[in-house]
């Protein structure tokens, strides 16, 4: 079990950064500025979260946005 690691260590570290820069994107942003055309920083509450994409956006961007959050 250990060789397998060892021999395969590279693979972990490019998964776990991947991993984070995926985690590290804020897609509240990304779908208001893409699909809406408006920065959802300047709207609602000025929190760029899922709950504020939820009230001013709706549920499909709402949900959306949880999804790939979850992700």
């Amino acid at each position: 079990m250990q060789q397998v690691f060892v021999q395969y260590w590279y693979c972990y570290v490019v998964i776990a950064t991947l991993c984070y820069l995926f985690g590290s994107v804020n897609y509240s942003v990304i779908f208001s500025r893409a699909i809406k055309k408006c920065d959802i920083r300047q709207s609602g509450s000025g929190n760029a979260g899922t709950t504020n994409m939820f009230r001013v956006y709706g549920f499909p961007l709402g949900l959306l946005t949880f999804a790939c959050d979850t992700l």
